[in-house]
């Protein structure tokens, strides 16, 4: 499982870019809250050649979300266009799959809306765990659903496990064989973090210093 940070915070973003993430997502309410200019911001992710970068068309009809997916790749051919799901949506997905662009799916809460964005020819697919746990849904184990319908026909679509919210989520999704988490990152900081790993590296360093005061190095 790859991790994608789900942020649009340029600090929080180049940081984890250092630590070896090469994957970038983000939505409209996180582009509203850090006050980022949503083409500005594409275009400069787009230069550093990640290996997954999304940018979400959000017009009020086809034409003008085709209009958008247009001037998305004007910027750079590789950017995956992000459709949040609906029947216009999926026609979106649908004629611009045939163009030949790359295409991923957002909102998913249930297996029919799962396997309708299959069939529109989605090439990424963004199931939402915390969310659908808040309306009393199981969302591990939808992921886990989604996961294994999709080995059982062997389609090529990727899972990008979305809406993570606390280290439990993580670590099951790490088991699932989903092929992308997008995670926030308060969460991905917090998933490096262990107590043994700390004191290890405390008990290490003092012998160290052990070493060079005896001269052993």
């Amino acid at each position: 499982m790859r991790y994608i940070i789900d942020t649009a915070n340029r600090e929080q973003i180049d940081e984890v870019l250092e630590m070896g993430i090469d994957g970038v997502t983000a939505n409209p309410t996180m582009y509203y809250t850090n006050q980022e200019a949503f083409y500005p911001f594409i275009e400069h992710y787009a230069k550093k050649n990640l290996s997954f970068l999304s940018a979400e068309v959000m017009g009020s009809s086809i034409t003008e979300m085709l209009e958008q997916a247009k001037k998305i790749r004007a910027i750079h051919s590789n950017i995956v266009i992000k459709i949040n799901f609906s029947k216009e949506g999926l026609k979106v997905c649908s004629l611009l799959h045939k163009q030949g662009y790359r295409c991923a799916m957002t909102l998913l809460f249930t297996l029919p809306q799962v396997c309708a964005a299959l069939q529109a020819g989605a090439d990424y697919i963004f199931p939402f765990i915390g969310r659908n746990d808040e309306i009393g849904a199981d969302g591990l184990s939808f992921i886990k659903n989604v996961q294994r319908m999709i080995d059982q026909k062997k389609y090529s679509t990727k899972v990008v496990a979305a809406s993570i919210k606390n280290l439990h989520q993580l670590e099951e999704l790490a088991t699932m064989g989903v092929d992308y988490a997008a995670v926030p990152y308060a969460l991905y900081m917090k998933s490096l973090e262990h107590s043994l790993t700390t004191s290890g590296a405390e008990k290490f360093k003092e012998d160290w210093e052990k070493l060079k005061e005896d001269q052993l190095i």
